[in-house]
């Protein structure tokens, strides 16, 4: 048990929270209980913030709630690739083949740029 705004909450074990607000200010999400402020983590580089609507997997860490990921969907990805995008539309694709496309851009392993309408 841990005690939360005076009452003892049970630490339970991962949790899926809907996020309910996300603006400049930060965000919050509902689940087994309301989150807001809560740590995200993330490999070193990438920065995020969770949009309206995200399930995001919440986790105890030292006694703190933390969001540990947005459940994501590898729609349309071949096996061992990946996608960044953003919620305006923004993506980049790291292909299998080796190709880099940026914004329907394509960089070619080997540094040709190709326009979208030259593939």
């Amino acid at each position: 048990m841990r005690i939360v705004g005076g009452q003892a909450r049970a630490q339970a074990g991962a949790t899926v929270a809907q996020v309910s607000f996300s603006d400049s200010g930060g965000f919050g999400a509902v689940g087994a209980s309301e989150y807001r402020g809560i740590p995200v983590f993330a490999p070193r580089g990438i920065s995020y913030r969770p949009c309206e609507g995200d399930n995001l997997l919440v986790l105890p860490v030292d006694g703190t709630d933390t969001c540990a990921g947005v459940l994501s969907a590898p729609v349309a990805l071949a096996s061992g690739e990946l996608r960044l995008s953003s919620s305006g539309g923004a993506e980049i694709l790291l292909t299998q083949s080796g190709d880099v496309r940026i914004n329907g851009v394509t960089i070619t392993k080997d540094g040709e740029i190709l326009s979208p309408e030259g593939r």
